[in-house]
């Protein structure tokens, strides 16, 4: 193994998704996967062909890699497309492309600095929310009432809850299989910090996506998370009710106009343009009121740029992922898989609209969610084979 297989890649790609909750803006941030990244996969493939076309036995892999190409085919028929957008989504879908088969192959080949990885985004995780607290509130003077923005890619109140959500399902995972208390303290309190983000972001979809997140890590796991939980909810309650000034502001936060479904109703009528091949992936336009530029829902935004083609593959994909998750024959990690994939899921309902995009947010919430639960899938194939092979020598 060369030192590209066996260093340069694994720990740049480490690098990169860790430097996501740290650096700012996201083009110095992407330089990483454009100028390490993506060069050193190339020499990789063209040195290990065999066993990367391998990955490719993958049922999920496949549908995620035909869900990518199949909204890229559908800019050639697209409608109200300028040129500018059309060249955009072209290179984004083929950037996503690239990092869809160097996050798989990473999480299915390098498990040393995958379990390097999941130890360290924690530390960055809690970095990212104290920079985001001390920016927005001590810095800026903002007060309680206004949404929390966070910094780096946890800038947007929902998209960053999201990223932060991937970050807390990681962190409770730690939590679950580090052996010491110390650690075990310290994810923990991560998982709390993580809390306190998206209720101070007041951000509905990501609030819904931890409620459904809890219930998963509750069911699998024992009972002193049982319990935590329990006493985070209770503690959460008893500061609303002995509050009026925040039963008044909660109220407020969650009676806030969405627009989503006049959105969604706008969505609707360009959907029936083209009901089975959508509009495309470049297409334009504004939705609702407000003029959004996208229907806010990675489902009706599905619909809308791919048509039922491209809603049935997405739903597909994530079907496949859920088996898959739930197939898990470890609890911990069929928990923290499940957990994951509530964050593209549920937290996708109200938000989220390509499914293609250079480095960003939806590469936290979409696709390593996705790419750690097939990495994870291709190894325990893998383990199993050699496992079946070694038996019959015996």
């Amino acid at each position: 193994m060369s030192a590209i297989e066996k260093y340069v890649f694994p720990v740049s790609f480490s690098i990169f998704i860790i430097s996501g909750y740290l650096i700012h803006p996201t083009p110095t941030w992407a330089i990483i996967f454009y100028a390490i990244i993506a060069p050193t996969f190339t020499i990789i493939l063209f040195k290990e062909k065999k066993e990367l076309f391998g990955l490719f036995k993958n049922k999920i892999l496949i549908t995620s890699a035909i869900l990518i190409l199949w909204f890229l085919l559908t800019i050639s028929w697209g409608v109200n497309q300028p040129e500018f957008n059309v060249k955009k989504y072209i290179s984004r879908s083929l950037v996503n492309l690239i990092f869809l088969f160097t996050a798989t192959y990473f999480f299915s080949k390098c498990t040393r600095w995958k379990d390097f990885l999941f130890k360290a985004l924690p530390y960055a995780v809690l970095l990212n929310i104290l920079i985001s607290i001390v920016l927005f509130y001590a810095i800026d003077t903002h007060t309680l009432n206004d949404r929390l923005t966070g910094w780096a890619e946890t800038r947007h109140p929902i998209l960053g809850s999201l990223v932060i959500l991937t970050g807390f399902c990681i962190s409770f995972y730690q939590s679950q299989i580090s052996t010491e208390k110390k650690y075990k303290i310290f994810y923990a309190a991560v998982c709390l910090f993580c809390v306190f983000f998206v209720i101070l972001t007041q951000s509905r979809g990501p609030f819904l996506t931890l409620f459904c997140i809890g219930i998963i890590f509750s069911i699998f796991s024992g009972k002193v998370v049982r319990r935590c939980t329990a006493g985070i909810l209770f503690s959460i309650v008893s500061i609303f009710l002995l509050s009026d000034e925040i039963q008044q502001h909660a109220i407020q936060s969650l009676s806030r106009n969405p627009w989503r479904f006049e959105i969604w109703m706008d969505a609707w009528k360009y959907i029936q343009d083209a009901p089975i091949i959508g509009n495309g992936l470049a297409s334009l336009n504004t939705f609702g009121a407000i003029e959004q530029k996208f229907p806010h829902s990675i489902y009706v935004s599905s619909a809308f740029f791919g048509g039922a083609i491209g809603l049935f593959l997405l739903l597909a994909l994530f079907a496949q992922l859920a088996w898959a998750a739930w197939n898990t024959e470890d609890r911990t990690t069929k928990a923290f898989h499940l957990g994951l994939l509530c964050v593209p899921i549920i937290g996708g309902l109200t938000d989220l609209a390509q499914v293609s995009k250079s480095p960003g947010e939806l590469w936290y919430i979409l696709w390593v969610p996705v790419t750690i639960i097939i990495g994870h899938s291709i190894k325990s194939h893998r383990e199993q084979k050699q496992q079946a092979q070694q038996t019959f020598i015996e």
